[in-house]
């Protein structure tokens, strides 16, 4: 009989969003020979009885705890996602002497200061599939497992970390994605995921994805993307969203993939978005994603001045925003430019400039972050580290005893003003069509942590990406 792994999601957001990693690792472990068992507190009123009655009924060699994000990333709350993590981790200890493993995107940002921070056993940084196998092989046969990939493990009064090495996706298995309750997670998160590649090669001066997801694109097979959203549709999940970092990266793949669900005929029944850069969105590819059942696109737009988009490290410029625009006007589909506002050189003048373009350029619905998240190992934190950046007043959060950054810290360019936010929302005025930082208004509430609004939303039958579901409401529009 195979022995058993356990796989617990203790994502606490509200919409909930799927853990599509946990699909993706028990295939994997399936085919390795285990049977993974799923403990996902998402749904458990009672956590600790939740976990005592799984670990009643379970004896696993390993129980693998994601950790999906670290933070709301939100300036107006810091809100860290880490205390929570830390008293499920500890719940867990109590009812099982299986030693605990900790991964996901929001681990594998700092894999020694986080295992630190959450208490586990071990940690994964990176992808699973391979590593968290060999892991457990290791722990069932007794065995030191220190030579792993990406593993985090204490010896000698210390955290030592293996840097882990990306997977080629064609030799891991498909996943049929029935091992999570992805049929639920549709019906009260609005929404399934999936992926069409890993990794993320751009050079943007902020941005995670490269550190946790890798900086050499692999590409999936598109007939097994199609394959996979086939699978979910069957399970009456029929509004989807991609996971990938750009969907259009490289574009010659994205339209592969359409093609791939055009010929499945998918477009007619599944609806889904995507994240695109507007640096690579061209006629042929909103035509092709259109077909494919495409409906929202978000675009991380950043800025609306060149400038300050070179000094970001984006690979576009604003004519790239125009013709984006242009052509998912000229498509039908509904889409939204993300701003990240207060980067080192933001000036007022650069964020009118950027809100005059979004106004002129009249997208479904603007996203506005005011204030740059600090990740580490980005090249904004290593300028901080570095300290090369002299505006002292222009960060905030804990910066004492935070060198890793696992506590939320922004920077905001003190060149816009005491009060960014009230700054802003000065410019925009009363345009419906941008979220901004205010949770008073609950129809531009651009925090998706416990966003009652949207869970209401879902609950009466509204599905889709978050920012179209508020754009539906905000319109008077039917659920979708």
């Amino acid at each position: 009989m195979p022995q058993t792994i356990t796989l617990v999601n203790g994502n606490e957001m509200r919409p909930a969003v799927g853990p599509i990693a946990l699909d993706y690792l028990a295939a994997a472990l399936e085919q390795a020979g285990w049977q993974p068992s799923l403990l996902d507190l998402t749904w458990a009123d009672d956590a600790e009885a939740a976990i005592a009655r799984h670990f009643r009924d379970h004896e696993p060699v390993l129980v693998g705890y994601t950790q999906r994000n670290t933070d709301d990333c939100y300036l107006a709350s810091r809100y860290s996602c880490l205390p929570h993590a830390r008293a499920m981790i500890a719940l867990i200890r109590r009812h099982t002497a299986a030693p605990i493993v900790v991964g996901g995107c929001g681990y594998s940002l700092a894999p020694v200061a986080l295992l630190e921070e959450l208490g586990a056993d071990y940690g994964l940084a990176g992808e699973g599939e391979v590593a968290l196998h060999r892991l457990a092989t290791a722990i069932a046969k007794g065995e030191p497992p220190p030579t792993i990939p990406g593993l985090a493990y204490r010896a000698d009064n210390e955290v030592r970390y293996n840097a882990w090495e990306p997977v080629e996706l064609a030799g891991l298995p498909l996943s049929q994605r029935a091992f999570l309750d992805n049929a639920r997670y549709w019906r009260e998160g609005g929404q399934g995921g999936f992926e069409t590649k890993r990794g993320c090669d751009r050079g943007c001066i902020y941005c995670a994805d490269p550190i946790v997801k890798g900086r050499r694109i692999r590409l999936r097979d598109p007939r097994d993307v199609a394959q996979e959203v086939a699978n979910l549709a069957q399970q009456g999940v029929l509004h989807l969203h991609t996971c990938d970092s750009e969907f259009n990266v490289p574009r010659e793949h994205a339209v592969a993939v359409c093609e791939a669900l055009i010929e499945r005929n998918l477009g007619e029944t599944v609806r889904w978005y995507a994240y695109c850069t507007p640096g690579d969105f061209e006629a042929e590819l909103a035509e092709n994603m259109k077909r494919a059942g495409c409906v929202g696109i978000d675009f991380g737009a950043d800025n609306g001045a060149d400038a300050q988009l070179a000094r970001l490290g984006r690979d576009f410029g604003v004519e790239d925003l125009e013709r984006a625009a242009r052509l998912c006007h000229e498509h039908g589909i509904a889409f939204m430019f993300d701003l990240l506002l207060g980067a080192p050189g933001e000036t007022q003048e650069t964020v009118r400039r950027t809100i005059e373009l979004m106004k002129r350029l009249e997208p479904s619905r603007v996203g506005v972050s005011a204030g740059v998240r600090l990740y580490p190992g980005t090249k904004l934190s290593a300028r901080l580290a570095r300290g090369t950046l002299d505006e002292r007043d222009g960060f905030r959060g804990e910066l004492e005893d935070n060198d890793d950054l696992v506590q939320p810290v922004f920077y905001v360019s003190p060149e816009l003003g005491p009060d960014v936010h009230r700054y802003v929302s000065n410019l925009v005025g009363n345009d419906p069509r941008f979220f901004c930082a205010d949770p008073e208004a609950e129809l531009t509430d651009y925090n998706y942590r416990e966003n009652l609004t949207l869970v209401n939303a879902i609950r009466e039958g509204h599905r889709g990406a978050y920012w179209d579901i508020l754009r539906r409401l905000e319109e008077g529009l039917p659920p979708a």
